[in-house]
């Protein structure tokens, strides 16, 4: 006999399907672990990899903290720490602006030499790059205050929108556990 919660995991795995985030065979496979028994996921969210990839490195081990928005690439569930969010930001920053005093080495009286031209393509790169993962750490800062993610839009409004982002990333998030998952201070 099927209980509620399996049936309500079903549910979901059979939306997720419908919704084409799961293929058919994975759909196949979980609903034969929930049947027998072997899969427990979380009342309020489908079981995915970043699920399982959420251990927190050492408080010590900043280039780790700053790579970590980058292991959780587009994941915008679940929370992040101020300190995932600024380290993973430093670590932008430095990037650039050493590609800057590159590309500004290599420029004489309004002209960029070939060096100077790819540091500049290597900045366009880097930004194209840390654009999810940065927009997917502020979704989870803001999950960490318990509001959220759609706050994030106020990136676009114009010379102001980035000031108001920037304070909601500098607010200490909410203790224990709230609607978007477990305090990832205490995990």
């Amino acid at each position: 006999m099927i209980d509620e919660e399996s049936l309500k995991n079903i549910e979901r795995l059979h939306q997720l399907k419908n919704d084409g985030v799961i293929a058919s065979e994975d759909f196949d496979v979980a609903k034969d672990k929930i049947l027998q028994g072997k899969s427990k996921p979380k009342a309020n969210s489908p079981v995915t990899k970043a699920d399982s990839d959420t251990s927190l490195p050492a408080d010590d081990d900043y280039v780790a903290w700053a790579l970590l928005p980058l292991r959780r690439y587009a994941d915008f569930t679940g929370r992040s720490t101020r300190k995932e969010f600024w380290m993973f930001m430093l670590g932008c920053n430095i990037v650039t602006f050493a590609l800057v005093l590159i590309a500004l080495a290599d420029t004489n009286y309004g002209h960029t030499g070939a060096m100077g031209n790819l540091a500049f393509g290597m900045i366009a790169l880097t930004f194209l790059g840390v654009i999810v993962p940065l927009i997917a750490a502020q979704v989870r800062r803001l999950h960490d205050q318990d509001r959220t993610g759609f706050l994030a839009l106020f990136n676009l409004i114009p010379y102001l929108g980035f000031l108001i982002v920037l304070a909601f990333m500098c607010v200490p998030g909410t203790e224990g556990e709230n609607t978007y998952g477990p305090d990832p201070k205490q995990g």
